[in-house]
């Protein structure tokens, strides 16, 4: 199986994997923040080699390593244009890149001043501290009609305690209601040495629903952890996201849809380098997490363990391992340590059956540089079996894959860019016949919101009208079944082929949303203006059952780090 090999692999690179020099710890950056598209129109003008995309968030760290990579690379294409061998033509395609990338960088020397200075490709003052009091101050407003539904909690072979609302969708689990939503979000992080980071992000909502359905006024934690560093060897202990893929917004594995995990996480920082002939091997990342699933299941605080393997060995080639199980709780089966250990990875044919709920997979992501960086990736995975009767489970009706094509550079500066994905998920996806909340956090899919048995086809396009304001553009089809399965065993209770014993009616939705980023020029303020429409068919998985649901939304970030940081320089 594939999380065998995981292990292993994982194992010969915690020994091996090599440290920078500079190595400080930084807190990571929100893995909903557009500066990660930023970071992808560097990759695509080939201005960063050593990139790892599919674990994230990157630490503040990371994002300096990746822009001082990209202020290096920078200066060959300005010597290009100052050189007077170059064709006119040439020059102008070129004055125009300058232009587009000097914007994204100048912000980027901005925003990461700090960690750029640590790493030296800054001037400045180093300090092995830092306090930023007040960082960001996010209020929003969102207006919506849209409903949360369940999923069918039983399909004849798993079951699920998962709820969706596709209009508010990879938001990391924030409280979103029918009605109105008003809510103030903060940031705040420290650094009190080289080897010790703390972050923390408090939402203050309130959630006014109509016709007396309850609302929800409260206050809650996103985002709470402390991290450790020493010499790139990473440990994380709090609430913090995670999105392990290739995809924009969803991970089969790991999504922008849930809250937080509440988590004990081990990670390599930096991409690390093999030392010996192994250099050739390119750029690693490994990843281990342990989380509590809270009480919302149904054995209250199961664990999640999960482990994700990167390397990069080829500049435009990065493949990704992954696999992560759920288990334990109050009441559920009973198991030594020894057998759970086996269990998570897979060494021993004598695990318990319906002692957890696995799911491994792997990722790719294939870059063409001379097609302005136009990426084609994708991911599988697979569900937990003892055995394989006939490829048709095994590959397709147990396995979930995104395929995606990425055209960061529709225009050759890169200000148009489009994205087309598909998804499509497992009849089992996420379900269980014992872990019966399915792999969820607070009825949140922490994978695919998709949920299990559907498909969706995904479009994106942003467009960067001038430095100030960006237009984000998406549509969507999804298809949700509701039949129930039967299968088949044969004498070594080994599960066939699913076939349908009922068929009942598939939920459709088409969806259409427009973003307005607007970044003031003189003031460290960001507008962002969301408007949405939704058409349901079969709402609710009732045939004929329609539904048109709106979304409208506005929000203010203030940057405070200017005043509210210490030291000042």
């Amino acid at each position: 199986m594939i999380y065998r090999i995981t292990i292993l692999i994982f194992a010969v690179f915690s020994l091996a994997c090599i440290s920078n020099a500079w190595a400080q710890v930084s807190v990571n950056v929100d893995t909903l923040d557009p500066v990660y598209r930023d970071i992808d129109k560097l990759v695509s003008h080939g201005l960063v080699k050593k990139i790892i995309m599919g674990q994230r968030p990157f630490s503040r760290r990371e994002i300096a390593r990746i822009t001082a990579e990209a202020m290096f690379q920078f200066q060959k294409l300005e010597d290009r244009f100052a050189d007077p061998e170059t064709p006119e033509k040439k020059k102008n395609s070129l004055k125009k890149r300058i232009d587009y990338i000097t914007v994204i960088l100048n912000r980027l020397k901005l925003d990461y001043q700090e960690e750029l200075i640590q790493i030296g490709a800054l001037e400045g003052k180093k300090r092995s501290y830092s306090i930023h009091g007040v960082e960001n101050v996010d209020a929003g407003m969102l207006i919506t009609n849209s409903p949360s539904e369940p999923l069918p909690l039983d399909n004849g072979i798993g079951e699920i305690n998962a709820v969706i609302n596709p209009l508010l969708d990879y938001q990391q689990g924030r409280h979103l209601v029918e009605g109105y939503n008003l809510a103030v979000e903060t940031s705040h992080w420290l650094r009190a040495s080289d080897y010790f980071a703390l972050y923390f992000r408090p939402r203050f909502q309130l959630g006014i629903t109509p016709n007396n359905n309850p609302n929800d006024n409260d206050v809650y934690i996103l985002n709470l952890y402390g991290k450790l560093n020493f010499k790139n060897f990473e440990i994380q202990v709090g609430r913090d996201n995670l999105f392990w893929g290739q995809g924009l917004d969803s991970g089969l594995l790991l999504s922008n849809n849930p809250r937080g995990l509440d988590m004990i996480k081990i990670s390599n920082d930096i991409p690390g380098i093999l030392p010996w002939v192994f250099k050739y091997l390119g750029a690693h990342k490994a990843s281990f997490f342990y989380a509590d699933m809270g009480p919302e299941q149904n054995f209250p605080h199961p664990y999640l363990v999960g482990y994700k393997y990167n390397i990069q060995p080829l500049s435009f080639f990065e493949l990704g391992i992954g696999f992560y199980a759920q288990g334990g709780g109050e009441g559920s089966p009973h198991a030594s340590f020894k057998q759970r250990v086996e269990d998570l990875y897979g060494f021993s044919p004598g695990t318990i059956v319906g002692l957890s709920n696995k799911l491994s997979g792997l990722d790719f992501r294939f870059r063409i540089p001379p097609a302005r960086g136009m990426e084609i990736y994708g991911e599988a995975i697979f569900d937990d079996t003892k055995g394989i009767d006939g490829t048709k489970r095994f590959w397709w009706q147990d396995a979930g894959y995104i395929f995606g094509i990425n055209l960061p550079r529709i225009t050759d500066t890169g200000n148009v860019d489009l994205r087309l994905e598909y998804h499509k998920t497992g009849l089992r996806m996420y379900r269980h016949t014992v872990f019966t909340s399915g792999i969820t956090l607070n009825q949140y899919l922490i994978g695919d919101n998709l949920g299990p048995d559907a498909f969706g086809v995904y479009l994106v396009s942003n467009w960067d009208y001038d430095p100030q304001n960006l237009f984000t553009f998406r549509g969507a089809f999804e298809s949700r079944s509701s039949d129930v399965w039967g299968n088949n065993s044969d004498s070594r209770g080994i599960i066939g082929n699913f076939f349908v014993v009922q068929n009942n009616p598939s939920e459709n939705r088409y969806r259409v949303t427009t973003q307005w980023l607007h970044r003031f020029e003189d003031w460290p303020v960001k507008f962002k203006a969301n408007i949405g429409y939704e058409f349901v068919q079969n709402f609710g998985f009732i045939e004929g059952e329609t539904k048109n649901n709106f979304l409208g939304a506005a929000a203010f970030e203030i940057n405070l780090d200017q005043w509210t940081k210490f030291p000042k320089e």
